[in-house]
């Protein structure tokens, strides 16, 4: 049996356990979570009463009717935010209107559909549509569609920004980039490099950028959106700096005993480097292998190195460069391309904490080292790495403190930030794994950026030799 026909076998027999796995999880099925759903339902449902969707009240109370779950019948206080920028909300005040249950499977069915989509416009940006649906499926499928985050959307503007890019419809391109604002803190360095380097695109990515924030003040006034950008975003950066979920410098400084402000300070002072870096490497690349995705899907990957604010669910949005570096580059910077992507397609938490994950996580790594024909050595490498590491972390499965209820109760106007600050505080950091889970993570982007510095450098100059 050669080599290729063995690595079939093993594929066929490792996705026959890893689907008897995935029929076993029970409650862990994605579709019966969408556990930040209900933060953003009844948001948009405050917004439609005309309430404040940032505050209190009526957001604890909302949440605490469409969630029946221990945790919010422990802890009476609890109050998750629904951080979103104002133009985000429509769509949920709308889905408010509905009853909870049809709203989350509305929900469910459009996630899955964007996700479906996302490989559709990898594929049209000539990455094979099997090895894009394959490191879509954990990160993106599984986590973002069990997190009933807004996430996939702002992932789907991005993917077709660079089908656009690359077919060279640059005024679309602009559109799309602008949408990718649906998460603000990852969509402006795609913006940014579009208004840098793509001059056909910029009235596209001003002129819908306009549009987002007027529709932002028409839903919630110029003083809600004062509020967004002033009161709650450095509200839910400080609420989550020590936030055991979060993958950002800010986190990791904070974890490490910082203070939170100097640890704030850092990640803002990183992610404004990252997003310098991430907009000349961008250009530099895509001049040299002729890539024009990237000047959208590198400075999104960039975007999540260091920061104040990196939560587990942004990391899909590195996916696409991650894909279009190694299927596109050659040589060293390709396998250390080939390992980012393998590192990424694994939901390393979910992974940790539910044991009938880790088969599947094997299946999609060993799925895309064969498609991709990497090197055996490194895919033998890679492979056992991954298996070796998620089997002894899931030796110690992550525990959490019990709850604790906060004893002052919360002002009805007062932003939800303040109940989530002292939440997160209650978890605090109890486990040292809850930091060594992220390292496969934290080194999957930097091998990201290490690959596309390497293969922009430019060639050196071959010396003649001496007679």
């Amino acid at each position: 049996m050669n080599a290729r026909r063995f690595a079939l076998v093993v594929l066929a027999l490792l996705a026959t356990a890893a689907l008897r796995d995935c029929a076993r999880l029970g409650d862990a099925l994605p579709w019966r979570q969408l556990y930040d759903f209900q933060d953003f339902y009844c948001a948009g449902g405050a917004l439609d009463e005309g309430a404040d969707p940032y505050a209190y009240e009526p957001l604890h109370r909302c949440e605490h009717v469409v969630n029946q779950s221990e945790l919010y019948r422990r802890d009476p206080q609890r109050a998750v935010p629904a951080p979103l920028p104002p133009y985000d909300f429509p769509p949920f005040m709308i889905a408010a209107r509905l009853a909870f249950p049809v709203a989350r499977a509305v929900d469910a069915s459009a996630i899955v559909l964007a996700i479906a989509a996302c490989a559709i416009g990898l594929a049209m940006a000539d990455i094979p549509i099997d090895v894009a649906a394959a490191a879509l499926i954990l990160p993106a499928g599984y986590l973002l569609l069990n997190a009933g985050q807004v996430i996939p959307f702002a992932l789907l503007a991005l993917v077709f920004c660079g089908t656009a890019l690359a077919r060279r419809r640059d005024a679309m391109a602009g559109v799309l980039a602008a949408f990718t604002l649906i998460e603000p803190h990852l969509g402006l360095p795609v913006c940014a490099a579009l208004l840098l380097w793509v001059p056909a695109s910029r009235v596209g990515v001003a002129a819908t950028a306009a549009v987002l924030a007027a529709a932002g003040a028409l839903v919630l006034g110029i003083a809600g959106s004062s509020e967004y950008l002033f009161r709650v975003l450095p509200a839910q950066a400080g609420a989550e700096a020590g936030y055991i979920y979060q993958y950002s410098l800010t986190y990791l400084l904070h974890a490490l005993g910082a203070p939170p402000s100097a640890a704030l300070a850092a990640g803002e002072l990183s992610y404004l480097g990252s997003l310098v870096f991430g907009l000349w490497l961008a250009r530099r690349l895509c001049e040299k292998i002729d890539r024009r995705e990237l000047l959208a899907y590198l400075p999104a990957a960039f975007a999540l190195i260091g920061g104040a604010y990196v939560h587990m669910v942004d990391i899909a949005f590195a996916l696409p460069a991650a894909l279009v570096l190694a299927n596109r580059l050659q040589d060293r910077p390709r396998n250390l391309a080939v390992i980012a992507l393998c590192l990424l397609a694994v939901p390393w938490i979910a992974a940790w904490s539910i044991k009938k994950l880790f088969l599947a996580s094997l299946f999609v790594v060993a799925f895309l080292l064969v498609r991709l024909q990497a090197d055996w050595t490194v895919a033998i490498a890679t492979f056992c790495a991954i298996a070796a590491a998620i089997y002894r972390l899931e030796l110690s499965p992550p525990t959490l403190p019990s709850v604790v209820t906060a004893t002052t109760p919360f002002a009805p106007t007062e932003l939800v930030q303040r109940a989530w600050r002292a939440y997160v505080a209650g978890l605090g950091n109890p486990d040292p794994l809850w930091l060594l889970i992220k390292v496969p993570t934290w080194l999957a982007l930097i091998a990201v950026a290490v690959a596309a510095f390497l293969a922009g450098a430019p060639a050196r100059p071959v010396r003649p030799r001496q007679s």
